[in-house]
C-alpha cells in the first residue's frame, strides 16, 4: 500500500491498544504504543534508501529482506525497544515490541494483496507473492481508516477504541471480499479465454472494474472486466527474434527486470539516430497508450550498449494503480 494508507493503519492499529488497561490509564503509554505502529507501519519500507545508490537498486530491493518474515522481527526489536527507552516504560518493551511486530505484519499483509507483490519468504524462497487483489491506494480503506483514525486522535469518538476495532472488522470482511472476487473474475476469464497458459487480473480504482492479461499458445490477449461486461481490448503476438534482443537480455537493467517481471514482452526499433531501441515489459501492468513498467537499453549498430533504464514511466496517480 502507499505510505498514507500505511500510517493511517498503524493510528488505528494503536487504537486498539486502549482495551490494555495500563494503556487506556496513561496517556503517555498511549503515545507510546502510537509511537511503535507509526514506525512499524513505515518501517519496512526504509529500503527506499538505496534509491540513492540507483534506480535499478531500488527496483531490486524494495519489497525484498526488508519486508522479509525475519526482519519482522527484527523491526519489533528496534522500535519497541527504542520506544521502551525513549519514552521510559522499561517494564512495557513486551507490549511496545508487540504493537511494533504487529504493525510492520500489517504492513507486509497489505503490500502481499497489491500485484506489485512482495518477497516477504526470503532468504528462504525470491518469488513475489502477489494477491493481485487491492490498488496500491484503496479509497474505501482509506476513507474509513481516515475517519475513525483522525477522528479518534480529534477526540470526536467518545468510545474511539470501539471505532478503531469496528474499522479492522470492516477492513478484514473487505479484504476478504476483495480476495474472493478477484477469484471469481480470474474463473470468468477463464472460460472466456480456453486457450489460456497464465492469467493475471488486476484491479482497477472502483470496485467492479478489473483489467486482464492472458498468455495463449500465440500471444497475449488484453482486456478489461468491466461489471458483468467482459471487453476484449488488443492481442499482441510473441516477439520475433532479433540480435539486438539477445544483445540486451544481460544487461543489468534487464536482468533486474526479469528478477520481478512475470509476462515478459521485448520489442524492438531502428533509433533515428541509428542503432537500436530495445523495450523489454511486464504485461500485466498496461493500460490504454502503453506499459508503464519497462526496461529500455539503447544499442549502436554494432550492437554495443549506450544506456539502459529501467523503472516506471507514469505519475504516481494514473493507472495501474499498483
Amino acid at each position: 500500500m502507499d505510505t498514507g494508507s500505511h500510517l493511517l493503519f498503524g493510528v488505528t492499529l494503536a487504537g486498539l491498544s486502549l482495551f490494555h488497561p495500563d494503556v487506556a490509564s496513561s496517556s503517555q503509554l498511549a503515545a507510546a504504543v502510537l509511537s511503535v505502529t507509526l514506525a512499524g507501519s513505515h518501517a519496512p519500507d526504509l529500503d527506499s534508501v538505496v534509491r540513492f545508490k540507483s534506480h535499478d537498486a531500488y527496483l531490486k530491493h524494495h519489497r525484498g529482506l526488508s519486508h522479509s518474515i525475519p526482519a519482522w522481527f527484527i523491526w519489533a526489536g528496534m522500535i519497541g525497544g527504542l520506544a521502551a527507552w525513549v519514552w521510559g516504560f522499561g517494564e512495557h518493551i513486551l507490549l511496545l515490541s508487540s504493537f511494533a511486530l504487529l504493525a510492520v505484519a500489517i504492513h507486509v499483509l497489505f503490500d502481499w494483496t497489491n500485484a506489485y507483490g512482495v518477497q516477504c519468504l526470503l532468504p528462504f524462497r525470491k518469488a513475489w507473492l502477489h494477491l493481485d487483489a487491492l490498488c496500491l491506494t484503496d479509497p474505501f480503506l482509506l476513507i474509513i481508516h481516515a475517519s475513525v483514525g483522525i477522528g479518534g486522535l480529534m477526540g470526536l469518538w467518545p468510545y474511539a477504541h470501539w471505532a478503531c476495532i469496528g474499522a479492522w472488522g470492516i477492513t478484514i470482511a473487505y479484504v476478504v471480499w476483495r480476495v474472493i472476487h478477484h477469484e471469481v473474475v480470474i474463473y470468468r476469464v477463464k472460460r472466456r479465454h480456453r486457450g489460456w497458459r497464465a492469467i493475471h487480473v488486476l484491479p482497477g480504482l472502483w470496485w467492479f472494474r478489473w483489467q486482464y492479461v492472458v498468455q495463449t499458445d500465440k500471444g497475449f490477449e488484453m482486456g478489461v472486466v468491466d461489471g458483468r461486461r467482459l471487453l476484449p481490448s488488443r492481442n499482441i503476438p510473441f516477439s520475433a527474434p532479433h540480435a539486438c534482443i539477445e544483445a540486451s537480455r544481460y544487461v543489468a537493467a534487464v536482468q533486474t527486470f526479469h528478477d520481478f517481471a512475470k509476462r515478459k514482452h521485448v520489442s524492438w526499433k531502428e533509433h533515428p539516430d541509428g542503432g537500436y531501441l530495445v523495450t523489454w515489459t511486464d504485461l500485466r501492468f498496461w493500460r490504454e497508450k502503453d506499459w508503464p513498467y519497462r526496461a529500455e537499453v539503447r544499442l549502436d549498430d554494432q550492437l554495443n550498449v549506450l544506456t539502459e533504464r529501467i523503472g516506471w514511466y507514469k505519475r504516481a496517480w494514473e493507472a495501474p494503480y499498483v
